[in-house]
């Protein structure tokens, strides 16, 4: 009777297990599609709305996803409450703080929070042009992770149950 208990418990925490790991790729998936059309956005703010980048963050700010809405506030709130503290520093602290809660790989992660560093240009074309190659570096690597999440997450899923399986085995 224990034997079959413990044998369940192992095999259930090992799907768990698995299912966790699926849900992470998921979210991974969400984020590079949520990053993906933010910084689209922000590139036809720049070409045709001629905003500042200070004035994108207030823009930003009505998102829907409340961790970058809130870090976009921020963003603003100090460079305005500091006239203009250095904008590149704060994007990234900001950024990196909120973007540490997802499971995103440390380039895509790279992207984002060292984009304001890379925009010092004056004139919007070029602004416009870095963010929208940063938009098509995330929209390909959501590309890709989407195509290969269905099957990454079945993997996941039958790995980890076969590693419960012979858990079970070698434990009992």
């Amino acid at each position: 009777m224990y034997k079959a208990v413990g044998f369940l418990c192992i095999l259930a925490g090992c799907a768990g297990w698995g299912h966790s790991l699926a849900g992470q790729e998921r979210e991974r998936v969400r984020q590079l599609r949520t990053l993906s059309q933010m910084l689209s956005r922000m590139q036809s703010e720049i070409s045709y709305g001629k905003h500042t980048m200070p004035e994108l963050c207030l823009l930003l700010a009505e998102l829907n996803d409340d961790c970058y809405s809130e870090s976009f506030r921020r963003i603003y709130e100090r460079t305005a409450a500091e006239r203009g503290m250095d904008f590149p520093k704060v994007w990234e602290e900001e950024l990196k703080k909120c973007m540490e809660l997802f499971p995103l790989r440390e380039d895509e992660k790279q992207t984002v929070a060292k984009l304001a560093k890379n925009l010092q240009f004056r004139e919007e074309n070029g602004q416009a042009g870095h963010v929208g190659q940063a938009a098509a570096f995330l929209e390909d690597r959501y590309r890709k992770a989407e195509e290969n999440c269905e099957n990454k997450s079945k993997m996941i899923h039958s790995v980890s149950i076969l590693t419960g399986l012979l858990l079970a085995i070698l434990l009992l």
